[in-house]
């Protein structure tokens, strides 16, 4: 496993989401191919009006006595006690470990020592920590379980169970990831991360309690766990928790709206009129009382005044219930190039008449005048373009856009990672969302653009030689892609995290051996951008003088083309799909040539002649 330092995050938005699509195959994040970000796992959350609930037992990670070892691993790896917190291995924002007490010790567990050279040989990690004395909670019967943690995952297994009856039976409290598919959508923890779970109905009430953190690397040269200050307390008796914000529309309103679900950072006019912002959240009550609570939002502009505020429904919950809520009302921005900040949080009042604040997400947005992006602007890892090794090959980065209204493209914009290679080839293509199941459907492709020094962790634009036009109610993918190669030069900055299915990766040369050019679906969104001003078009061409004319262009699949020639002169001609496999060749010599096509899948095709050791090129659209 080749490992990727990330670069530092800064996240402003939270997660985005679209409609499933049922070919894509979900990629494990490989870390092979990718830098890193970060992600959350259970809510990290202290009410905003609240101070943090009094432990009944804690553990600081100190001293390793107070803990039972047990290890079945074949290996000399276990859990122990680190007093160093630059010991994770992972480096970026995950190191040093930044838990509250780190400094005098955590809990470690470290795949990466073994250094890969026992991968899959049956040499496995395996081993779990409990607590050596076991805890009365006879007096309290409602209680949690917080501890700070930090990880990198890479197919290692993560799980916490707890025992009431001093070991005898275990139940799984949280399985954090797993060896098959990672259980949350990012690889990368918070630095620390605060897990919370209600313990109540395994340990409320119990004389004799354990708590047991067990990992397992599967065989795989993976990474590792860091585990510190733990803890149980009492539930507060009233805590109401709001969650999951989103400003694009995909809890309710994705039924009852239509909106494909994903919180459009850079928004065009003409899609932010079309489809309004809708606020919604999940609220859940994290306290012994019920609670009668309401969202809330506050919606200001770039000055600071307030242009929007809204709230839910009141929701009844009763402890450890929670519901998604959507504000009754949706704003819709008047003008554009401007910055809007959405507040969102809860209160709650219970039947005593003690009202819970919750925390205050912030959300924004900036809605445009011609740009339609996904990203925070702010690279928090990045995506290669090619690979080397034995399975070399290149690659494309794509990320989902819904029309809600007419518009027309010129270009991508795409922000190039800043450890690029000068002189990398790169290309923008178009595709359609096909929603039956079936892989997008390409529309178009830009000319190779050759990465220039200036490129380097700046935005590039690529293209098209023809504007397209997209159709309301229609989804499309963006991508930028690069060829096949034994060295690594070029990558994709990424910014943020959405839910799989939105963001994507076309894997053209098979280089995860799937048996086909297969598309995947990955978390992390890609910097690229839609650009609706037709002056993103570049002024200078990389395109030399036309040789050859082809028309009909569109053409269809079966059917001739001619090919006009600027003179009479002897060519090799090849046809390539996308991916490029040769779908024809032959040999012409006439001014004007006919062709008669082999029968085509619809999509963006290369017509090649070649004389003399030169090469000239142009596009065949197939409808």
């Amino acid at each position: 496993m080749k490992k990727i330092l990330l670069s530092a995050c800064v996240l402003m938005l939270s997660i985005a989401v679209f409609a499933q699509q049922a070919n894509f195959v979900d990629l494990p994040n490989e870390s092979l191919t990718k830098g890193y970000s970060t992600m959350s796992t259970t809510p990290s959350f202290t009410p905003s009006n609240t101070s943090a609930p009094t432990a009944i037992w804690s553990d600081d990670c100190s001293d390793a006595s107070t803990w039972v070892f047990t290890n079945s691993s074949t290996l000399n790896i276990d859990w122990r006690v680190e007093y160093d917190p630059n010991a994770t291995p992972a480096g970026g924002t995950l190191t040093p470990m930044a838990s509250a007490t780190a400094s005098n010790g955590f809990m470690f567990v470290s795949s990466d020592a073994d250094g890969g050279a026992t991968d899959g040989d049956g040499t496995t990690i395996s081993c779990e920590f409990t607590n050596a004395t076991p805890i009365d909670l006879t007096a309290y019967p409602a209680v949690q379980l917080t501890f700070e943690h930090n990880f990198r995952w890479w197919k290692d297994t993560r799980v916490v169970r707890v025992s009431g009856d001093n070991g005898v039976t275990w139940v799984e409290i949280d399985e954090i990831s797993n060896d098959v598919a990672y259980t949350y959508v990012n690889q990368s923890s918070d630095n620390p991360h605060m897990s919370t779970y209600d313990i109540s109905a395994v340990a409320g009430g119990r004389p004799e309690v354990l708590v047991q953190f067990y990992y397992n690397d599967n065989d795989i040269w993976a990474w590792y766990w860091a585990i510190d200050d733990i803890a149980i307390s009492e539930l507060p008796d009233n805590d109401i928790q709001c969650m999951d914000e989103v400003i694009g529309g995909w809890w309710i309103n994705y039924q009852t709206v239509g909106g494909l679900g994903q919180d459009y950072t850079f928004n065009p006019i003409s899609q932010a009129t079309a489809n309004p912002y809708a606020y919604e959240a999940v609220l859940r009550n994290g306290g012994i009382n019920t609670q009668e609570a309401t969202m809330y939002v506050d919606v200001t502009d770039g000055s600071g005044a307030n242009v929007f505020s809204g709230s839910s429904n009141m929701l009844t919950l009763a402890s450890g219930e929670q519901d998604t809520v959507m504000a009754t009302t949706m704003f819709t921005p008047s003008s554009s190039n401007e910055v809007y900040t959405a507040k969102m949080w809860s209160s709650a009042i219970n039947s005593s008449a003690n009202i819970t604040y919750s925390d205050t997400a912030e959300k924004m947005t900036m809605v445009t005048d011609y740009v339609y992006g996904k990203d925070y602007n702010s690279p928090t890892g990045y995506w290669r373009l090619n690979r080397t090794g034995a399975n070399a090959g290149g690659f494309e980065v794509s990320s989902s856009y819904h029309m809600y209204a007419d518009e027309t493209l010129y270009s991508i914009e795409a922000n190039i990672s800043d450890w690029s290679i000068p002189g990398a080839l790169v290309y923008g293509v178009l595709y359609e969302e096909d929603l039956t199941g079936g892989d997008p459907i390409p529309l178009d492709i830009t000319d190779d653009y050759s990465i220039q020094n200036s490129d380097l962790g700046a935005w590039i634009t690529l293209s098209f030689s023809s504007s397209q036009d997209l159709i309301a109610g229609t989804l499309y993918r963006i991508a930028i892609g690069s060829y096949l190669t034994f060295a690594d030069t070029v990558g994709v900055n990424v910014s943020g995290d959405g839910e799989y299915s939105s963001q994507g990766l076309f894997d053209k040369d098979d280089h995860y051996q799937n048996g086909a050019p297969t598309w995947y679906t990955i978390s992390d969104i890609p910097m690229l951008r839609m650009n609706f001003d037709a002056g993103s078009v570049s002024a200078i061409s990389d395109v030399a003088e036309s040789t050859f004319e082809i028309y009909p262009n569109p053409a269809e699949g079966g059917k001739a083309i001619t090919i006009k020639l600027d003179k009479s002169l002897e060519y090799d001609i090849t046809i390539n799909n996308i991916l490029g496999q040769t779908v024809f060749s032959n040999v012409i010599n006439q001014v004007e040539n006919s062709i008669s096509l082999p029968e085509l899948d619809k999509g963006v095709y290369t017509v090649e002649l070649k004389n003399n050791n030169i090469t000239y090129s142009e596009k065949l659209i197939v409808e």
